[in-house]
């Protein structure tokens, strides 16, 4: 065979050794590593033990090999979150792992992810050996990243890195395990309050400066339509538009990205300046809008940052849509908006008829495309 002919063979033993891969892959996220034999792996992805065994050597090394492809999952996930986030700042790093973490279109990865993880603990020198040990070294590399350069290298700072890797950990176990995002997101949300910084923290305190708020607003509202038109209202950029402002405002999206750790840049413009002077101008409120929970057709969870010189709107506010099956009929929805570490400089009144407003919009809005 001449060079140039086992180039040509090398690289097509390549291809097919990356597409089988691939294949199998998407196989062992549906049905685990656990039992699996290379006889039905092959037949359910049109290839034979002979194949597999003569492009990746032995049955370890596939196994290695898929582990390395989930692995390539993760660092992806992490290396993207890093590029997001160039500034410094562990707790909203957490933030965006945590929203890649509890979003239900990766729960196969991370159930895969979990076996691996159990599986190397158990040392020795197969497959698995050093799964868990690069694992945790590629969470706290980015953590690392995220965190100010005179406070990485203390040990402090290492130990605020591996427990915030604890906490997620944790979470994640738990969330695979109950599939009850709410609680596990509010845990997260819980301690990453902790890794603020001062000048990033919610500003609990009322305008005189004294005392912590921990205020909580909430509205309710029937809509006569099902959740699931009235979830796709909350995560269109035109709708949202139409309905969100309250009234004596309207609103314009800068920016729009409806995916988790994603979200949209709002301008919302007062009417009359004069009865509901801005938080940003005297004419405009802008607020930065972040998804960290999306669970079709039951929530959108969100956090709002709003642009203010005014240290009394400072913080992150947390907003829950909530959306419910109202009594027996699925052509009925309540829709529960719940907004905590609500900034001290919002009128607690005036927010909750905010939000009402809002829902009443969105109620025209969406009984009137039926």
């Amino acid at each position: 065979m001449t060079p140039s002919a086992r180039d040509d063979s090398a690289r097509a033993d390549s291809a097919r050794k990356q597409q089988l891969l691939e294949l199998a892959y998407a196989h062992v996220l549906d049905h685990g590593l656990a039992d699996m034999s290379l006889r039905p792996l092959a037949e359910a992805i049109g290839s034979s033990p002979r194949v597999l065994l003569f492009l990746f050597g032995s049955k370890d090394a596939l196994v290695q090999a898929l582990l390395a492809r989930a692995r390539q999952d993760e660092t992806g996930m992490l290396e993207a979150v890093h590029r997001a986030l160039p500034e410094h700042g562990l707790a909203r790093t957490g933030e965006l792992v945590w929203s890649w973490l509890a979003d239900p279109r990766h729960r196969k990865v991370l159930t895969l992810w979990v076996e691996g993880y159990a599986r190397s603990l158990s040392g020795g020198t197969g497959p698995w050996a050093g799964f868990a040990e690069r694992t945790i070294a590629d969470w706290l590399e980015v953590f690392a990243a995220a965190q100010p350069p005179a406070h990485r290298d203390t040990p402090e700072g290492l130990a605020e890195r591996t427990l915030l890797l604890s906490v997620l950990r944790g979470a994640l176990l738990d969330l695979l395990a109950s599939r009850d995002e709410q609680r596990t997101t509010a845990a997260v949300t819980a301690h990453l309050r902790t890794l603020r910084a001062p000048d990033d923290a919610p500003a609990h305190r009322d305008r005189s400066g004294n005392g912590a708020t921990g205020r909580t607003d909430r509205a309710t509202r029937t809509i006569a339509a099902p959740r699931a038109a009235v979830y796709a209202a909350l995560l269109d950029r035109e709708s949202l538009e139409a309905w969100l402002p309250p009234d004596g405002t309207n609103g314009r999206i800068e920016r729009w990205d409806p995916t988790p750790g994603g979200g949209f840049r709002m301008v919302l413009t007062h009417l009359d300046p004069a009865d509901g002077p801005g938080k940003t101008s005297d004419a405009t409120d802008v607020v930065d809008v972040r998804f960290t929970g999306l669970v079709p057709p039951e929530r959108v969870v969100q956090q709002a940052v709003f642009e203010s010189d005014d240290p009394s709107y400072a913080g992150t506010m947390t907003l829950t849509w909530h959306l419910a099956a109202s009594g027996a009929s699925t052509e009925v929805t309540e829709v529960t908006v719940t907004a905590t570490d609500v900034p001290p400089g919002i009128d607690q009144a005036d927010h909750e008829a905010g939000i009402a407003s809002s829902l009443a919009h969105l109620a025209s809005y969406v009984e009137a495309a039926r």
